[in-house]
């Protein structure tokens, strides 16, 4: 049973103001169950990407952001600028949370890809 996107992170509907967990559970669920399993691939990869090379990456004089790369190594397969640019969007937007959210959400995905392959091999 996978739990709801508060569980993993420090969002909390009922006291915090609107935020990107908010608009993320809004547009995909509370447990993230409009969103692909594709899409939660790419989005726990480029998470953990940027979670890795945020403190070593050198921002000044780099033609692309940190969560760019992330984006661009974990969607590279996928072509996912082009296929899904909300995607896009939504990690640039969550990479701005906390580390602890952030940490969280990863495991949120991982959840939910795990609920998915789980559920695929037992039919």
């Amino acid at each position: 049973m996978t739990k709801t996107l508060g569980f993993y992170t420090n969002y909390n509907p009922q006291t915090q103001k609107p935020d990107s967990l908010h608009l993320l559970q809004d547009r995909f669920g509370s447990q993230l169950e409009r969103m692909t399993y594709e899409q939660k691939i790419v989005f726990r990869a480029a998470l953990a990407g940027f979670i890795a090379n945020k403190p070593v990456w050198i921002e000044e004089g780099s033609s692309i952001t940190c969560i760019d790369g992330c984006i661009e190594s974990a969607g590279v397969d996928w072509n996912v600028w082009t296929e899904d640019q909300e995607l896009c969007e939504w990690i640039t937007d969550c990479s701005k949370l906390s580390e602890s959210d952030i940490e969280g959400l990863i495991e949120a995905l991982t959840s939910q890809i795990r609920g998915k392959v789980y559920a695929s091999r037992s039919v």
